[in-house]
């Protein structure tokens, strides 16, 4: 019997490239959501140091002019936090595409190795009964030469 080859085992290989690379990718965007959940987490850091600041200021250590520069910042803060708030809800729409696309790669990948393992049982299946027909073939061949002889 001819050794096992599965038919479609081009196919397997590029499936599972396919989900090596959906992995990689899906990584990729994890890491990018996590560098502007930081960027996100610095600037409400600055808000609450900023707005502290405002709250405990002092006339003695500061002048009117620096409460006012303080003042006019938090806008500017809060509508970069409004950017940030933004770009990490695009990145999550992004990160859930990526993890839909790994798993579709896993379904696929999943799918064409348990067509390969159905295909090695039925090889094994044929190969049994292949060497049980020679088997039983060697056994008649005996059981005659018996009664020849």
């Amino acid at each position: 019997m001819k050794a096992f080859r599965f038919r479609l085992q081009t196919k397997l290989d590029i499936s599972i490239r396919q989900e090596q690379l959906a992995r990689d990718e899906l990584q990729i965007c994890i890491y990018e959501r996590d560098r502007i959940l930081e960027r996100l987490e610095q600037a409400v850091r600055r808000l609450i140091s900023l707005e502290q600041a405002i709250r405990e200021f002092t006339w003695q250590e500061h002048s009117f002019q620096e409460l006012l520069i303080k003042k006019e910042y938090l806008p500017i803060i809060k509508t970069q936090i409004k950017d940030i708030e933004e770009l990490l809800y695009k990145a999550e729409l992004i990160l859930e595409k990526a993890r839909q696309v790994l798993i579709a790669r896993i379904k696929e990948t999943n799918t064409m190795e348990k067509l390969k393992e159905k295909d090695w049982q039925e090889y094994l299946h044929q190969l049994s009964l292949e060497e049980q027909k020679i088997v039983d073939e060697i056994a008649i061949n005996n059981h005659y030469r018996k009664h020849i002889s």
